[in-house]
């Protein structure tokens, strides 16, 4: 679990709508339970397991035999813990498949695993369900002897429908953000509560499609369900381009990227998706607040910049947020900031830093920080000779087209844009 979630990171507004497209559902889908939180299914098990958990995951130590090369599901079940429940298809019930059902049942039970075999329990089809936990496995038993599963859980089978992948599909419940988010995301930079709230918040379902058993190129897709304004919002942004590497410190380890083609159709929308969600009037009254005590509303002051793109990078435990405007400022050293807390207030706690006293302009880049944050950022970029993102970034977010890059300069995450 902990190792596909770390592939798995979201946080800027990435979303396509589901459409009224229906898929064949597999009968597997049939023996996992209506609360399960992580619902991951792949058409061959030994590499999608291999993929999905590390070298001390029990269900690794285990010789499936031919069952290998059936499909899988891998669940994790709402309880006090994640629990996982795997199952797997072993086809119609014959004397063959029983006598490899019964190896690995014996190989599971040494191995401290409990079994259930559904041989008579789903139609024209059996399964073979192993987990660590007892109660999961009779929850299981009687979930299927009821005709309950995750197929019955509210949108469950619209957000099934946006899967494309090849091989694959993992289908999270945003919901359940909470429990199934790894507390390493973003640890030194947004507090797990916000990461989950923002989940939670942004859809009902993210899917996540795998061509392959591999950690890149993976587009995720939301569904959104009844909280839609997310995906209305996506669907006004219009692209843009990202010139974030020609800005960014050789050292950064994080980045989001917020390209604006239309600053002024962006945040339109973005009062519109405020409006939807009843928030529209607080969001209104803070950036009032602000004008009337700093002397200059917020809008006007960022229509000065002529606003392309906004980032946020952190480096060497300094941050910045940064302003691309569409044509080259008069440079200037670092200087104190009239105007803090204007780009949160404009575009979200996502970018709010917890100094931004001070301000400084490079070319068409003006930053904002701590008076040793800029200073280091303006040094930084008179040496920068590359036009191309570090490799050692971890996270490094854009908008609408999602990149994540990992220590091993690895992408391990690209958003598909179409079905918007």
């Amino acid at each position: 679990m902990r190792r596909i979630i770390a592939i798995t990171l979201v946080w800027v507004v990435v979303a396509s709508c589901a459409s009224n497209a229906s898929k064949e559902r597999s009968v597997l889908y049939s023996t996992v339970p209506s609360r399960a939180v992580v619902v991951m299914h792949f058409d061959k098990m030994r590499p999608a397991v291999e993929f999905l958990l590390d070298s001390s995951s029990v269900f690794r130590g285990i010789d499936f035999g031919r069952l290998s090369h059936c499909e899988m599901i891998l669940s994790y079940d709402y309880g006090a813990a994640l629990v996982p429940l795997l199952s797997i298809d072993t086809g119609h019930d014959s004397a063959d498949t029983s006598s490899v059902v019964g190896s690995v049942i014996r190989q599971a039970e040494s191995h401290g695993l409990y079994a259930l075999y559904t041989a008579d329990m789903l139609p024209q089809r059996s399964a073979l369900l192993l987990s660590p936990s007892r109660t999961a496995i009779e929850e299981a038993r009687i979930h299927i002897a009821e005709g309950s599963s995750i197929l019955d859980a509210p949108h469950f089978d619209e957000a099934l429908a946006l899967s494309e992948g090849k091989e694959g599909r993992i289908i999270f419940r945003n919901s359940s953000a909470v429990r199934w988010l790894p507390k390493t995301w973003f640890a030194d930079i947004y507090s797990r509560r916000s990461v989950a709230s923002f989940l939670s918040d942004a859809a009902e379902w993210m899917v996540l499609d795998f061509d392959n058993c591999k950690s890149d190129n993976i587009p995720v897709r939301f569904y959104g369900g009844r909280k839609n304004y997310l995906c209305e919002f996506t669907k006004m942004l219009p692209s843009a381009r990202c010139l974030a590497a020609r800005a960014v410190p050789d050292s950064a380890s994080f980045v989001i990227s917020l390209p604006l083609g239309d600053c002024g159709g962006y945040l339109k929308s973005w009062e519109e998706c405020q409006d939807s969600r009843a928030m529209l009037s607080r969001y209104k009254g803070r950036l009032a607040a602000l004008g009337k005590r700093l002397g200059k509303r917020p809008a006007d002051w960022l229509a000065s910049y002529a606003p392309k793109e906004l980032v946020r990078v952190r480096w060497d435990d300094k941050e910045v947020l940064l302003l691309r405007s569409a044509k080259k400022k008069r440079s200037s050293e670092p200087a104190e900031n009239p105007f803090p807390g204007y780009i949160p207030a404009l575009f979200g706690e996502a970018f709010r830093l917890q100094d931004d006293s001070f301000t400084a302009v490079a070319g068409a880049w003006t930053a904002f920080g701590s008076e040793t944050a800029v200073s280091a950022w303006l040094e930084s970029v008179k040496c920068r000779e590359f036009k191309e993102l570090p490799g050692k970034i971890k996270y490094f977010v854009k908008a609408k087209e999602l990149s994540i890059f990992a220590d091993d300069k690895k992408v391990l995450l690209n958003v598909n844009r179409t079905r918007i």
